[in-house]
Formats: C-alpha cells, structure tokens, sequence
C-alpha cells in the first residue's frame, strides 16, 4: 500500500524502530508516498504510544511521527515472528531500525547476514553513539546527547545568563531523523544508477556534531597561526526586551544606520561599523551597540517597535509561542498546519510536510496506526492465508 503520488511511492519501508529518530526518519519517507510498514513487538509496541498529550490511549505525538504507516506486531523470538519478517525483508527496498549494536546480529538480521540474499536492500542502523567505541553500549537519549555534544553549553549566551541550558525539544532526535531521511534517498538514488543496496549507518552522536560545528565549532575550525577570529554567526544575534514583550532583530548592511538612527545609537555611527564584514571584526563595539539598542527599547512598546524596525528592511520577530502560529496569517496562507480526523484519537492539529514536490504531489496520509491494526492485511500480501495466521497468533508468533 503506497499512495499513488509522491517522489517514494512504490517503495516499501520496513520501520523497525522507535520512540523518535528513526520513526520520523520513516514518517517523513511515508509523507513521501513510500508504504512504510511499522514491526512493533508485543504487548505494547512502540514506547511513545502513550507519551505526551493523548485521547482514548492514543497520543498526538505518536501519530505525527507514525502517519502513513502500516502497523504490525511481530514477536521475535519466536520462529513464526522472524519468518514473517524475513518475508518483509524480501519484498523491502529499505530496512530501518534503531536496536543497539550487536542486538541485529543476535537475530540474524544484521546486514552482513542479509546483503547476500539481498544484494539490493538499503539497510539503514542508527545508533546513540555508533557501533564502536567506549559508548557503544549505552543507552542514548536526546537530553543526554544534548550535554554531551555540546548542545547544551552553546546554549550559554550572555543574555540568557551565561549558564549552559537544554532545548525544551528534542533536537538531537528529530536532526538524526531528517539526516536519516535523507541519507535513505541518497542510498536509492545510488541504486538507480546501478551501484546496488547499500549499509547506511548513523549515530545521534555524528548527526549532532554534524549539525552543531558549522557555526557553533568558532575557534575550533582554523588551526595553527594567524588566525582573525571573529564571533560565530549565532553569537551575533540576541533577544532585546521590550517594555511588553521580548524579540529580536538584526541590522543588515541595508538597514544598519536606518537602525541606528531609529534607536538613536551613538556606537552605531561608528565608520568602522559601515559594513557587516567591518561590524564582524569589531566584536566589542558590537556589544556597546546591542547594549545601546537594548537600553533604548526596553522603553518601547514592542509590537509599534518591532514594527518601525521592520520598516527599514530588517529582519525581525517577537517571541512567540506555538499557540500563537494558529490562525496566524502567514501560516494560514501557506496552508502549514492542518486538522485531521484519527479513529481513536479524534481531531489532531499536525504540520503538513515541510517539503513540496511540483511534479510529485504528496497526498494527505491516512493516520498513525493503531497497534497491530494492519498485521492481518500485510500479512494477506505476504502469503498467509487465515488458517495460517491463526495458527501464528495461538503460537504467540504476533503477540
């Protein structure tokens, strides 16, 4: 069952994973048009089921991470389990799981044990901190990545009080997801052109490196002598308080000195400020302006302040919760969030697909699956006929 447009439909998925990383991996696949068949094992499945904000036993979240998919419970440690299994694997074009290193080659299906038989399967493994190493064994979870990668102390800015802080969201997990993703389209465009299935192996551990060192690394990236050093990108913007509200805003080369005028900075007019290369190498003037620009709209009303900065062209924003994107203009007129009717968990407000395709359309996928709503259907396609799959469910075979 895959939905008959999109840039993946015709491709099957088999979702062995859970809680975040490597269902949304799946879920964004299943978004795509790809028919992604989720193996959850008995009794409960997937540990996020019943976590966060949930009707009826069924959470929210579970379902924006699960859309699309197909659920199946499968026991695998029994005979019956695996060789259901390995039936999917035959008819797969992509394997995903999350089980620790060691664990797949304990069952048999790690991908030295499957690439023989199937020379052109994509066989994705993420991990929590990569299959060797001192780490390998530990569990991994996104407010431990955080500390660990350094999330948390790049969080440290001067006017958040300098000490060390967790994003209220679970960052790490959801940056391993759309590197996974992507890296599985990557893996199938490889096999078009002829170079067959592929491992693709990734870590929580490598995906936030990845994404923290471009502009959080500063100093860390030019080694030896004779280096200029200048604030990373991130240092160079803040939160100011209004007298009403907090934001933020930025001078661009275009609209530094209408700015500057505006708040009356005399830092600001400064020539050695002219540009945002010259602003960049005088780090210390920088802050007395901020200091400036922050002492003049503490005063100020913020919505009439944040309006008069954005008339000179900069960019700009108050701070908002994600309460305040519904029924917000510009979210409504893209069409972003979307109501959709679940069976058991009723309405649920979700994001559409971040990605459009012209040529591709997504379709709206059906909802997040029940536990082991769809096992006798996959199981049909598969070859099972009722007496067969009676006799796997009295054997425990399906929990």
């Amino acid at each position: 069952m895959s939905l008959s447009s999109g840039p993946l439909r015709g491709l099957r998925v088999i979702d062995m994973s859970t809680i975040v990383a490597g269902p949304m991996a799946c879920q964004i696949m299943a978004d795509q048009g790809a028919d992604v068949i989720k193996v959850e094992a008995p009794p409960g499945g997937d540990g996020t089921r019943h976590l966060g904000p949930c009707r009826n036993g069924y959470g929210a979240a579970f379902h924006i991470y699960n859309r699309g998919k197909r659920s199946i419970v499968l026991d695998l440690k029994t005979p019956g389990g695996m060789q259901v299994l390995r039936r999917l694997i035959a008819r797969a074009d992509v394997l995903l799981h999350n089980f620790r290193p060691k664990v797949t080659a304990r069952l048999g299906i790690d991908y030295a044990s499957l690439k023989a038989d199937h020379p052109d399967l994509i066989y994705v493994a993420i991990s929590g901190w990569g299959e060797d190493g001192p780490l390998a064994d530990r569990p991994a979870y996104d407010h431990v990545m955080q500390c660990f990668t350094g999330f948390a102390a790049t969080q440290a800015r001067q006017d958040s009080g300098g000490k060390p802080a967790l994003a209220a969201n679970i960052v790490c997990d959801k940056i391993t997801a759309m590197t996974a993703s992507q890296a599985v389209t990557a893996a199938l465009l490889a096999r078009a052109r002829g170079d067959g299935g592929q491992e693709v192996k990734l870590s929580m551990l490598s995906a936030a490196i990845a994404f923290l060192w471009p502009d959080a690394g500063g100093d860390l990236h030019l080694q030896g002598d004779g280096v200029d050093w200048r604030p990373n990108l991130a240092d160079r913007v803040r939160l100011y308080h209004f007298r009403n509200g907090s934001g933020t805003f930025n001078g661009t080369d275009a609209s530094f000195a209408q700015i500057v005028e505006l708040l009356d900075s005399q830092t600001g007019r400064d020539p050695r400020l002219k540009t945002a290369a010259m602003r960049s190498a005088q780090p210390d003037l920088m802050k007395q302006v901020e200091a400036e620009w922050a002492e003049a709209v503490a005063t100020m009303d913020i919505d009439e302040g944040l309006e008069a900065i954005a008339a000179t062209g900069a960019p700009c924003a108050k701070v908002r919760s994600l309460a305040d994107l519904v029924g917000d203009p510009q979210v409504d007129a893209m069409g972003y969030l979307r109501l959709v009717d679940h069976p058991v968990a009723g309405v649920i407000r979700e994001p559409v697909p971040a990605a459009s395709f012209s040529a591709t359309p997504l379709e709206q996928t059906q909802p997040g699956p029940t536990l082991g709503q769809h096992t006798e259907e996959v199981l049909a396609e598969l070859g099972y006929d009722a007496s067969a799959v009676e006799a796997m469910r009295t054997g425990g075979a399906l929990g």
